[in-house]
């Protein structure tokens, strides 16, 4: 519905369109960043305090709360315990406008578990399944009549979901497909010309159209000039089109949260307006919405979120993340927040990531610059192995055009035998299962795409590549506390291009190239981390296309621009309400509006 709500508001107007510039000249400074300490860890408060220290970072930007000794959370204590404290402190230190980044510290945990539905959410869950399910049946005769009407043998069989784990992509699929057979029924009606057939198969398809998409597909979606002859509206549909008019703005953007206690009186006025598919798309996002499968995350990835509510994005799945170098951010939400841990098997081993990469910013990032590949070749844009494994192939081209770095490329199974003298590693993959073969230079850099490699930081008898290559003496890394999917990850040339390029800090280069927040991933490391490349080249690097940095763009006041989203949310949803019931109050004969 809400797709086909868009669709309907462009077709009348060009919409309220704001374009978002940068600010200019902005630098990710050290009172742009706060700690967070656990209090009940006197290691994680020596952690945030060398950090600050050696960092220059103001000592009220160190934010201890008591938090359990423990890796995990469960979402309602990470809600109670960590963000109103959190939003609560930087609001008290005036501090909400400034902080860009937070940097998590040795104690605090590690990941954030999937909520746990209450029995009203499990309720209207089941509700909303069964809207799903009752819609799909529905649309899979409108598609089959609609297959027939196009001459097609049949519809297609169901498009395959693959990794598709949200109910609303899964919906978006199949309307596509129906789309498709729809198109190709209005074309075949149009060359029907003014015959008799012809005219009866225009009323069926109009009939179709209406059952499937409502008011919204039927009215501007008339067949058009070219029908002979013209299909006079129907008595009513000037009515239609002033309400779908009014109403557009409201309905788009639900729900952010289960549709409350007028739950049928929308649902009802979504299949009039919108048809069988508003009803699908409408309970589609609320199953998303209720569903706690894969609604676990990295407790940074959720912390990227902190001025946002659960109710404005979907816990479950994954969240695109604004500030992905090819995203475009909507100026009126609130900020998405950088997030990085310093975390390692030990307290001494936490305290020199910031060590090391202070030396490397000091003295140089020196050494090789291994890229570990499979050999495979992309079989089009949406095989990922392919692209990641050319990608890494392009970073190796792209290192030897911006630096004087000696380039180790590898395209062979298994992982190279030897990998001494590291300034940057990426690779893959060996699943859980790191291999002692590097020897890390101060300031090194490297990341393995694999899954789970940050399943846990402190075991003793982890096999995973964080675990190990912090142990080990690397300076950076990143990886995930599960499966991730390997798009999760940054694409190599992608981070390698901005890494080079000396205008960014390590946060900068992971949150520029990472495409979701609300999920798995964690970064380790200084967020300020700026190494230099060893013998830049200028001239190569003039020529690289480099998005605009974090730090640059706006970010408000957060605690009002969150305030903002839920009025505007409350309003919008109280408003369609209001309309509805006045329309079913005053004509309830009809079930639609009177004439204007």
């Amino acid at each position: 519905m809400i797709g086909l709500a868009l669709r309907f508001l462009l077709t009348i107007t060009l919409g309220f369109m704001s374009v978002w510039a940068p600010l200019a000249h902005a630098t990710l400074e050290p009172q742009h960043v706060v700690i967070l300490a656990n209090a009940a860890s006197a290691d994680s408060l020596a952690v945030a305090r060398h950090y600050a220290a050696r960092r220059n970072i103001p000592e009220d930007h160190i934010i201890a709360l008591a938090l359990p000794l423990r890796e995990s959370l469960s979402r309602r204590d990470y809600e109670e315990l960590v963000v109103a404290p959190l939003r609560r402190s930087l609001e008290e230190r005036r501090l909400a406008s400034s902080i860009r980044v937070i940097v998590t510290t040795y104690g605090i945990p590690l990941r954030v578990n999937a909520p746990e539905l209450s029995d009203e959410e499990r309720r209207l869950l089941a509700d909303a399944q069964s809207r799903v399910k009752a819609s799909k049946a529905r649309l899979e005769q409108l598609h089959s009549e609609l297959a027939k009407l196009a001459a097609l043998d049949s519809p297609p069989p169901p498009p395959s979901t693959g990794q598709v784990v949200l109910e609303a992509a899964k919906a978006a699929l199949l309307l596509s497909q129906i789309d498709n057979s729809w198109r190709t029924a209005l074309e075949r009606v149009r060359h029907q010309g003014g015959t008799e057939a012809g005219q009866k198969a225009i009323a069926e398809f109009l009939q179709l159209t209406q059952q499937y998409g409502g008011w919204a597909m039927l009215l501007p979606r008339r067949l058009g000039p070219q029908q002979p002859p013209p299909i006079p509206e129907p008595p009513q549909a000037s009515a239609w089109r002033t309400l779908l008019e009014r109403t557009i703005p409201l309905w788009t953007g639900l729900p952010h949260r289960p549709l409350p206690a007028d739950r049928q009186l929308i649902y009802r006025w979504a299949e009039r307006l919108f048809g069988v598919r508003g009803v699908l798309e409408l309970a589609s996002a609320e199953v998303d919405l209720l569903t706690a499968g894969h609604a676990d995350a990295s407790f940074d990835s959720e912390l990227s979120l902190l001025w946002w509510d659960p109710g404005l994005y979907s816990v479950a799945w994954r969240w695109n993340s604004p500030l992905f170098e090819d995203a475009v951010p909507r100026p009126d939400d609130p900020p998405i927040l950088m997030v990085s841990r310093l975390d390692a098997p030990t307290v001494e081993l936490t305290k020199g990531l910031v060590d090391k990469a202070l030396d490397a910013e000091r003295f140089g990032l020196r050494g090789t610059v291994y890229f570990d590949a499979r050999g495979l070749q992309p079989d089009g844009p949406t095989d990922t192995y392919g692209v990641y494994d050319h990608s890494l192939r392009e970073a190796a081209t792209l290192v030897k055009d911006l630096s004087a770095y000696h380039v180790v490329l590898d395209q062979a199974e298994p992982t190279m035998a030897s990998m001494p003298n590291v300034a940057l590693y990426i690779g893959w993959y060996r699943l859980r299962s790191y291999e002692d073969v590097f020897s890390f230079n101060p300031g090194a850099i490297g990341y393995h795409m694999a899954s789970a490699e940050a399943v846990t930081i402190h075991d003793p008898n982890e096999r995973g590549w964080c675990k190990n290559a912090l142990g080990r003496g690397i300076t950076a890394t990143l990886g995930s506390v599960g499966e991730p999917y390997l798009d999760a990850f940054p694409e190599p040339a992608r981070f390698t291009r901005l890494l080079l390029s000396g205008k960014y800090p390590l946060v900068e280069v992971y949150y520029l190239t990472s495409r979701y927040v609300s999920w798995r991933m964690v970064l380790f490391g200084d967020p300020l981390y700026k190494p230099p490349v060893d013998q830049p080249r200028p001239s190569a690097a003039r020529s690289l296309r480099l998005p605009v940095a974090p730090s640059e763009r706006p970010m408000g006041h957060p605690p009002t621009l969150l305030e903002q989203s839920r009025r505007a949310y409350l309003q919008r949803l109280e408003t369609l309400v209001s309309i509805l019931q006045r329309i079913e109050t005053e004509r309830p004969e009809t079930e639609g509006p009177g004439s204007p």
